[in-house]
């Protein structure tokens, strides 16, 4: 059983996801680093990838396995892939041109062009890496994806799985709609989560936090200009963490700088009070290869909505969603939502 795969943006993290996954392809006796290794008998190592849209000049026409490695993209290579058979088609452009000066020349496609490839390739799942920003693109292939009957997993900001409008149509249709904005591996959001999650947990009254991340990717060009759906869905997740109190929190990219290449520095801090009315003060700071921190979590994502799809489930997947995304359609804990994507996998709950 395969899973046949599409890409909406040739950036980053689909570099890192098609690396990883061809990878663990070619060298089966390296164990994927994922949650969890088998989901409905699928592995990472079932899929493949069918389709790819790009809307720049330097990655149409190539294939994936050579668009990956195409500028501006600077993530870590791990794994040069063979060439896949997958030539990276054009797609619309809408608000999907990322700022800063990253697309020096645009190729540009429609919809009915994407919904053809996705028809005319078989695609079962199409993964959404557009930069942040581009609301009116991610409308554009959601679209696409319903008319082509393809799951459809946002791994950015923009609002499509919280939308009810987005989660009538692909209820409506059976189409399995999975996100907002991946949620990384080991990334700066889930670590605050956590951290949040156990001074509520055990009775600490929280009274500031904040979030600050550096780092010297394309997206971080791009959120100098276009910060402001990604610092709600951040700031949302951490506060959902400890529901019943109020307290200021502040969570932003803040710089692009350019020598950290691949890499993304998060600097949290959080004040709370204890018993008695003493202080606590907690500092963390975590170093990642952003891109590669979000493909363990997409190779999930892929294959719950595969599951979802054998099984003739449209719509929202909740479990799923609260588990991988930032801004799901609802929130729960990491733990909670570990175990529910369990249950969903052993189909103890319809989504």
């Amino acid at each position: 059983m395969l899973i046949r795969v599409g890409i909406v943006g040739v950036g980053n993290c689909a570099s890192a996801l098609v690396q990883g996954i061809e990878m663990y392809k070619r060298n089966p006796e390296i164990e994927p680093a994922v949650a969890f290794k088998d989901i409905g008998g699928y592995t990472p190592r079932d899929i493949v990838f069918a389709s790819a849209f790009e809307i720049d000049a330097r990655k149409v026409g190539l294939d994936l396995a050579e668009a990956i490695f195409q500028p501006p993209n600077n993530a870590t290579e791990v794994y040069k892939p063979p060439k896949l058979g997958v030539v990276v088609r054009p797609g619309p452009v809408l608000d999907g041109v990322p700022a800063g000066g990253l697309v020096p020349k645009v190729v540009e496609g429609t919809v009915e062009d994407v919904v053809k490839e996705l028809n005319s390739t078989n695609t079962h799942v199409l993964v959404n890496y557009l930069p942040t920003g581009a609301q009116k693109a991610a409308e554009a292939y959601a679209e696409a994806a319903l008319r082509a009957g393809v799951a459809f997993v946002n791994a950015m900001p923009a609002s499509i799985a919280t939308s009810g409008y987005w989660q009538r149509r692909f209820q409506e249709r059976g189409v399995p709609l999975l996100g907002d904005d991946t949620q990384n591996q080991i990334g700066a959001t889930v670590f605050h989560k956590t951290i949040i999650r156990l001074l509520a947990l055990r009775g600490v009254k929280i009274r500031d936090t904040y979030q600050i991340n550096v780092g010297g990717t394309p997206d971080f060009v791009n959120l100098m200009y276009r910060k402001g759906d990604k610092e709600k869905t951040k700031t949302a997740a951490v506060k959902m963490m400890a529901e019943g109190q109020e307290f200021d929190a502040y969570i932003s990219p803040v710089a692009y700088i350019h020598f950290l290449g691949d890499r993304k520095i998060a600097h949290t801090l959080v004040e709370a009070e204890i018993f008695g009315g003493l202080t606590i003060r907690i500092e963390a700071t975590l170093d990642v290869h952003d891109a590669w921190n979000s493909a363990a979590v997409v190779t999930d994502s892929v294959r719950l909505a595969k599951l979802a799809m054998d099984r003739g489930i449209g719509g929202p997947l909740i479990s799923a969603s609260a588990w991988g995304f930032k801004n799901p359609p609802v929130h729960m804990s990491p733990e909670d939502a570990y175990k529910a994507v369990l249950e969903f996998i052993e189909g103890k709950r319809d989504r």
